[in-house]
């Protein structure tokens, strides 16, 4: 809602709640039509990403091939590398394709897309391996193994006041075959003349013809960045971000809807906000199994720490609540839904500890029990130690 923007964080302690059986669990909250779930974590397979961990990346199902993509990621020594890797869901193992992004980039989130050549996963801009922020749109084909840069005509046409090229990071969402790019950041760190926010809605269609790709959609209510997306009952949702203010990042719970028509505008007045600032998460929205009509939220980051809290909004009560959490607290995480609406399996991996600082390299696998409760149980080894975070992208 309208007036609740800011939330200053300060130092955040990562609680969890250990139940019976040794897996942990947090307090029951309100699920679709007003029924009661919990959410647990199973263990997941450690990636083998640098030996250190990914974080800053995200992660797409494709749900023939059983195989979870990443287009890179920022590894433990605060390196970019552009390696495509997948998580085999049969095999339970990692997969280094020997593909490597044209542009290796981290802070990106992946948008499937069909285009004139077939089925593609998009990312938009992002962080490259100087520490610069881009405007490149690149896509990778998992059908041929092959990537391919998009031509100057195409670049992500996103801007910051000042007109420095904004940061979208997990802001994407895809919806009729079509990318929505939306808000942004920049940081004087980067190479921007300032630090800023963006309130910019971009729209990509991937079938038209180049040099007319991009679109201009209506402004987000507040402008930010690193805002979780998620796809609900023919909408998208904007969830949390952060805001830049001299270059550091205060996190938000301000959540905002669009049906995606350039005509109409976001709305932020009718949708519930967060019950606490999260930024740089992960979300899943179901419209059909035993979590229709509402988006799971999994981790609350709160730069520069993290909740493991994985909360829940349902539509048909316009509310959130807290409903688990995880055994790791993360931010910066990648994550897809490797099971169906009918039987989700939420699996989440790498990103940031509760320090800030720590690269996991665990992953964690939420399933739905006979009884409509989701199980997550911890996940194993601990992650590598790797650099911490200046307020920089």
């Amino acid at each position: 809602m309208k007036g609740r923007y800011l939330q200053g964080v300060g130092l955040v302690a990562a609680i969890v709640l250990v139940m019976s059986g040794g897996s942990a669990l947090a307090a029951r909250g309100t699920g679709p039509q007003g029924t009661q779930v919990k959410l647990t974590f199973k263990q997941g397979p450690a990636s083998p990403f640098g030996g250190t961990g990914g974080t800053r990346f995200d992660g797409y199902y494709d749900k023939t091939a059983k195989r979870v993509y990443f287009l890179g990621m920022r590894q433990g020594d605060d390196s970019t590398s552009g390696d495509v890797w997948y998580y085999d869901v049969a095999t339970k193992t990692y997969v280094d394709t020997g593909t490597v992004m044209p542009v290796p980039v981290s802070n990106y989130s992946i948008a499937p897309l069909t285009d004139n050549k077939g089925d593609g996963l998009y990312i938009f801009g992002g962080r490259d391996a100087n520490a610069a922020i881009v405007n490149n749109v690149q896509v990778y084909y998992p059908a041929t193994n092959t990537a391919a840069k998009l031509g100057k005509t195409d670049k992500f046409p996103g801007k910051t006041p000042s007109g420095c090229i904004s940061l979208p990071a997990m802001g994407v969402a895809t919806l009729n075959n079509h990318a929505y790019v939306v808000g942004g950041v920049a940081f004087s760190a980067n190479g921007c003349v300032g630090d800023e926010n963006s309130n910019q809605t971009w729209i990509f269609n991937p079938k038209a013809p180049s040099g007319s790709r991009w679109s201009k959609g209506p402004k987000v209510n507040l402008a930010r960045g690193y805002i979780t997306t998620a796809v609900l009952g023919g909408k998208i949702y904007a969830i949390g971000g952060d805001t830049n203010d001299v270059g550091s990042l205060t996190p938000q719970t301000i959540v905002e809807s669009w049906n995606g028509d350039p005509t109409k505008s976001w709305n932020d007045g009718a949708v519930a906000d967060l019950p606490e600032a999260c930024d740089e998460s992960q979300a899943f929205g179901f419209d059909t199994g035993p979590l229709k009509t509402t988006i799971t939220l999994v981790g609350c980051g709160q730069w520069p720490n993290d909740l493991p809290d994985v909360l829940q909004y349902s539509s048909t009560t316009d509310s959130w609540s807290t409903v688990g959490t995880l055994n790791e607290s993360r931010r910066n995480h990648a994550g897809a839904n490797i099971g169906s609406n009918k039987s989700p399996k939420l699996y989440v991996v790498g990103g940031y500890g509760a320090d800030g600082a720590t690269v996991e390299t665990t992953s964690e696998i939420g399933t739905v029990n006979a009884n409509g409760s989701i199980v997550w149980r911890p996940s194993v080894p601990r992650g590598a130690s790797g650099g911490t975070r200046a307020a920089v992208a």
